[in-house]
C-alpha cells in the first residue's frame, strides 16, 4: 500500500480558525501516521478577496502549530506552484481539452435568471439545479450572446445515467446517481477557475491520494470524480468529516465562539494544548494522556472519526491548556511569562522564583500579569468577604504574627507554632487570614514559599496593613 499523501488547501481570505485548523491538524496526522507527506496549497484563484497577508498568516500558524509541510510554497517540488493563481496556464490547457471533447459548454444564464428557476423548482417540491438550458445551444445561438459582448460560464457535462460510487473513510461506500447531479461550473465569467474544477485538478497533478474534508463537501465529491475520469486523471480516496460548530449548530465561526489562531497565540494558548484538543474534537481517543504530535499520528485512525457533528468545548481546551502549563519546566514557564512580566513584577523579585511558586495558579500569561498585579500591590487589594475574615481574626492576631514574624522569619515552622501557640489559633482559622493578609487570595502556594517571595519587609507591612483594617 503507498504511503498516504494528504493535503490542505485553505483559500487566502481571511485568518485560519479552530474549524480549519481541525482539518489541516486531521489530515497531518493521517498523513504522518505512516511516514507519508503533507502538502499545502493555497487556492486562492479568488482574487477579489484573495489577500497575500493571509497567505502569509497562514504560514506563520501552520508553522506555529508545528504542522509542518512536506511540499508547498518554500518546499516546492519541481517547477510547479502551490499558489492556483500561478498555474492557470495549466488549468487553460485542461479547458482546451474538455472544449475538444465537448465535455464543457458556455452557459449564458444569468444569476437572477438561475434564481428565479431554482425558486420555481422548490415550489414545486423539486431540488434546486440548474436545468440544461445551454447545454445543447446551436453554434448559432452561442455567437449572438457573444456577439452581443456577453461573457459565460462554462459548465461540465456529466454523465447520463450512470452511477458514481466511492468509499468514503468514516461513511462508507456513497452511491450517486449521475441524472441527478447537474452541469456544474468549471470556469466563472472572468475566466478564472471554480474550486469544483481547479481542486479536482490540482489534487490529481499533485499526487494526493487522500482528500480529508468537511462534510458538507460529500456532494462536490461525485462531480469532481466524474471530471477526473474523463480527463484520464486518477482520483484520491476520501474522508469526509462532520462538522464542527459552534454552541448554537451554526459551523464554527468567530460568531459563535471561535477564535482566529492569531488571537489564540497573542491570547497565549499553546500549541500542544491546541492539538490535543483538536484531536479529540469528533475523534476517539482512548485515553487523556498529553501527547505530542507524533504520537498523535500514531493514535489517529479515520475509522474512529464520529459521523455526528462536535460542538466547541471551551472548558475542554482549556483544560489541555492548563495540561500543558503543567508539564512546562520552570525555566520554560518563565519564557512563556516573560513578554507580559517585563514590568509587572518589582525589581527585587525574579521572574523565575515568580513562576515557580505560582505556577499551578497559571494558565494564560495574562494570569500571571493579574497576580503579579494582586500580589504585589502598595496596598492589601481584598473584597469584602475577605475583609471580614481578616476583622474577625482581630489586630491583635496579625500584631502576634508581626512579632513572631519578625523573630522568626526564616524559620516558617517556629513562627507558625509560636503564632498558634500565642493566639489559640488553628488550622483553617489561622491559615486562611494569613494567607488573604499576604497575598488578598483565599487559595494559593504555599505559605512558605509565599513569604519567602514576598521578603521580610513585604510580610511584615501586610501584617501591619491587616491589623489596621
Amino acid at each position: 500500500m503507498s504511503k498516504i499523501k494528504s493535503r490542505f488547501c485553505p483559500s487566502p481570505t481571511g485568518f485560519l480558525h479552530l474549524g480549519n485548523l481541525r482539518t489541516a491538524l486531521f489530515s497531518y496526522l493521517a498523513s504522518h501516521k505512516d511516514s507519508g507527506s503533507f502538502l499545502l496549497r493555497i487556492e486562492d484563484t479568488d482574487q477579489n478577496r484573495s489577500k497575500k497577508e493571509y497567505s502569509e498568516a497562514i504560514f506563520q500558524d501552520l508553522e506555529w502549530m508545528r504542522l509542518n509541510w512536506d511540499e508547498g510554497p518554500s518546499k516546492e517540488k519541481g517547477s510547479q506552484s502551490y499558489f492556483q493563481s500561478e498555474r492557470t496556464e495549466i488549468y487553460a490547457s485542461f479547458y482546451k481539452t474538455l472544449l475538444e471533447k465537448d465535455l464543457i459548454y458556455p452557459c449564458f444564464m444569468s444569476e437572477e435568471e438561475l434564481k428565479l428557476v431554482r425558486k420555481t423548482q422548490l415550489a414545486s417540491g423539486k431540488p434546486p439545479r440548474y436545468p440544461g438550458t445551454w447545454a445543447n445551444a446551436s453554434e448559432e445561438e452561442v455567437k449572438v450572446e457573444f456577439d452581443k459582448g456577453n461573457k459565460p460560464v462554462y459548465r461540465f457535462r456529466m454523465p447520463k445515467d450512470c452511477l458514481i460510487t466511492f468509499v468514503d473513510q468514516v461513511k462508507g461506500e456513497q452511491s450517486f446517481d449521475s441524472n441527478d447531479l447537474d452541469d456544474f461550473i468549471v470556469q466563472k465569467e472572468d475566466g478564472s477557475p471554480t474550486f469544483m474544477f481547479s481542486n479536482a485538478i490540482d489534487d490529481s497533478l499533485m499526487e494526493v491520494n487522500l482528500v480529508l474534508r468537511g462534510e458538507d463537501h460529500l456532494s462536490n465529491t461525485p462531480r469532481q470524480i466524474a471530471l477526473l475520469q474523463s480527463l484520464g486523471l486518477k482520483e484520491p480516496n476520501f474522508c469526509h468529516i462532520a462538522l464542527f460548530t459552534g454552541n448554537d449548530g451554526a459551523p464554527l465561526s468567530k460568531r459563535n465562539g471561535s477564535m482566529s489562531l492569531k488571537e489564540m497565540r497573542e491570547e497565549g494558548y499553546l500549541p500542544q494544548a491546541i492539538t490535543n484538543y483538536l484531536s479529540r474534537v469528533g475523534h476517539v481517543i482512548s485515553d487523556n494522556n498529553l501527547r505530542s504530535l507524533k504520537e498523535l499520528s500514531v493514535e489517529f485512525d479515520s475509522s474512529k472519526i464520529s459521523t455526528s457533528p462536535s460542538k466547541f468545548d471551551i472548558d475542554q481546551l482549556n483544560y489541555w491548556q492548563k495540561r500543558s502549563v503543567e508539564i512546562m519546566s520552570d525555566e520554560e514557564l518563565s519564557g512563556f511569562l516573560k513578554d507580559v512580566l517585563q514590568t509587572g513584577l518589582p525589581k527585587d523579585i525574579a521572574l523565575l522564583d515568580f513562576a515557580k511558586v505560582f505556577r499551578s495558579e497559571i494558565v494564560f500569561p495574562s494570569d500571571a500579569l493579574s497576580l503579579a498585579e494582586h500580589i504585589f500591590s502598595e496596598h492589601l487589594s481584598i473584597d469584602e468577604n475577605s475583609k471580614s475574615i481578616l476583622t474577625e481574626a482581630g489586630s491583635d492576631f496579625f500584631g502576634d504574627c508581626k512579632n513572631h514574624y519578625e523573630e522568626n522569619y526564616s524559620d516558617w515552622k517556629s513562627f507558625l507554632s509560636k503564632t498558634s501557640s500565642s493566639t489559640g489559633k488553628k488550622g483553617k482559622e489561622i491559615f486562611l487570614p494569613l494567607r488573604i493578609a499576604l497575598s488578598g487570595l483565599t487559595s494559593g502556594p504555599e505559605l512558605d514559599d509565599l513569604t519567602e517571595l514576598l521578603g521580610k519587609d513585604r510580610v511584615l507591612e501586610r501584617f501591619e496593613q491587616a491589623a489596621n483594617l
